[in-house]
């Protein structure tokens, strides 16, 4: 019984070593992301990015969601409509929010951007 109680405190420890070496590789990555962000250039790239990541969502969205009617009883409509309905529903808030918040500079480079894509 001792035995397999070692056995348990030595994976345990192991496992505990593990973690914490994943725990600080994130807490790099973290740290590494907040400093790239605190570049007033790259945050502006970050927001336009998402912008237009959330413009091609919703024009996609005919097609996600053209089969479905978000009128449909609740309890009958599978969970994946429910969730694409949603996000739908996300993605035209936060891209709203997004637009509403840029500085001018974002802006400008927010419409050049979508010149490049509807070409």
């Amino acid at each position: 019984m001792l035995e397999a109680r070692c056995r348990v405190v030595d994976i345990g420890a192991h496992g505990s070593l593990g973690a914490r070496v994943r725990l600080a590789h994130c807490e790099r990555q973290l740290a590494a992301c907040r400093e790239a962000l605190e570049d007033p250039e790259k945050a502006a790239a970050v927001r336009v990015a998402r912008a237009l990541y959330l413009r091609f969502l919703l024009s996609s969205a005919s097609a996600r969601l053209k089969p479905w009617c978000d009128g449909e009883d609740l309890a009958h409509m599978p969970s994946s409509h429910m969730f694409e309905w949603i996000a739908h529903d996300f993605e035209r808030v936060e891209l709203a929010a997004l637009e509403d918040a840029m500085t001018p500079a974002e802006a400008a480079m927010y419409a050049r951007s979508l010149e490049g894509v509807d070409d």
